[in-house]
């Protein structure tokens, strides 16, 4: 589909952590400058802040900062906004409402670009985009997380003040099917369900699977959500396999790393278990892995999962995690687990001990990866989507 010259802006508060969200936020930007839209992101990061992502020459970029510090008042927000009526407080003084600010100035800025569909690319910055009133544009929700998470209790009213924003959308978009129903409690507006792409060889040949290292390799931030430690337990549980390795790729506080170390020690595989860091180029590596392990509790789509599966991997997760369980099918492109080490590991031991299941359940996960989320076939979903708004308007 050949697109109309529209204008669209797409909203990310911050480009500073390189992590998924940025490279998504980026990687939809350049696509969709790529098909021919004049995109423009808008971003509340300093200009004396580089970004964490490349934007293509065809993607411009609008610096809308938070401007000087302001202690007291936003001291003075985070007392009142604990409850609804410390909010109903600042709205009746708005020139100390430290949100209607931001949004306001964001608004200026839609308003001075005029664009012509306004994509929000998370909660957060849906609340932000609205909370001063009407956009000047149809707005696209994104989500880039498991939709209920975006509506649970949390500090400062931000969960009250995007259920009001999300009724502003024209339409949401969801990363897997199975999330599209989560969010009819919230809002009537349409629901696409549009994965994450991979911009990988389609083609690429799989290795054989005799020259896969024996190493079980887990792409994740260290934090409680990612289940770490959950993974170590398992894999000391493992029997037959001390010419196995866990490689944990990824990075986090000083302190989370610490406690996966002495974990690792008190659990005596701490000399089978390599902390590889920050992988900014996955591939080789992947392709090189015998398992993937993915014991994380809740993903809005897993790109690590998903780029390890495409790969050939196998792969554990989860039976009761969202996100993961909507990429892996049980036995058919990798195992599921019942929740707990014990489970897990039972499921890594099947691999572990098991070379054809290895091979088998590699290359369905593969197969199934490399159709449904290939690059051009999720831009030609978005592509859709956004004309499909346009005609609207």
């Amino acid at each position: 589909m050949t697109p109309t010259k529209a204008k669209l802006a797409l909203y990310k508060d911050y480009l500073r952590s390189g992590r998924g969200a940025d490279r998504v936020t980026a990687a939809l930007a350049n696509a969709l400058a790529a098909r021919g839209y004049d995109v423009h992101v808008i971003t509340r990061q300093s200009p004396a802040e580089p970004l964490s992502v490349a934007l293509a020459p065809g993607v411009t970029c609008h610096r809308v900062p938070d401007g000087r510090r302001r202690p007291f008042a936003k001291f003075l927000n985070k007392l009142l906004l604990r409850s609804a009526f410390g909010e109903r407080v600042l709205r009746a003084l708005p020139g100390l409402d430290l949100m209607r600010r931001t949004s306001l100035r964001l608004q200026d800025c839609l308003n001075h670009l005029r664009p012509d569909l306004i994509l929000s690319s998370g909660s957060n910055e849906g609340t932000e985009l609205t909370y001063a009133g009407p956009l000047p544009a149809p707005l696209l929700q994104l989500f880039h997380v498991y939709p209920p998470t975006s509506f649970q209790g949390k500090k400062y009213r931000r969960a009250a003040r995007f259920r009001a924003a999300i009724r502003r959308a024209a339409a949401c978009q969801v990363l897997l099917p199975s999330f599209r129903d989560l969010l009819r409690p919230y809002t009537d507006a349409p629901v696409a369900a549009i994965g994450n792409a991979i911009d990988w060889p389609a083609d690429e040949p799989l290795p054989d699977p005799a020259t896969r290292e024996k190493t079980i390799v887990y792409v994740a931030y260290f934090s409680k959500d990612k289940n770490h430690l959950a993974l170590l337990e398992a894999f000391a549980k493992l029997r037959r396999a001390d010419d196995w390795r866990l490689c944990l790729c990824g990075s986090g506080t000083p302190a989370w790393e610490r406690r996966l170390r002495e974990r690792a020690e008190a659990l005596g595989v701490a000399g089978r278990v390599v902390f590889q860091g920050v992988v900014r180029a996955p591939r080789p590596l992947l392709l090189r892995a015998g398992i993937c392990a993915y014991p994380s509790q809740v993903e809005g789509f897993g790109l690590a999962l998903a780029e390890a599966m495409w790969c050939g991997l196998p792969c554990v997760g989860f039976a009761e995690a969202p996100g993961v369980n909507g990429l892996i099918v049980d036995g058919a492109t990798g195992l599921l687990a019942a929740p707990g080490a014990e489970a897990f590991a039972a499921q890594l031991q099947r691999l572990v001990d098991d070379p054809a299941l290895r091979a088998n359940l590699g290359a369905r996960a593969a197969t199934f990866t490399r159709h449904a989320y290939a690059a051009p076939h999720i831009w030609e979903q978005w592509d859709d989507l956004v004309q499909s708004l346009l005609a609207k308007r």
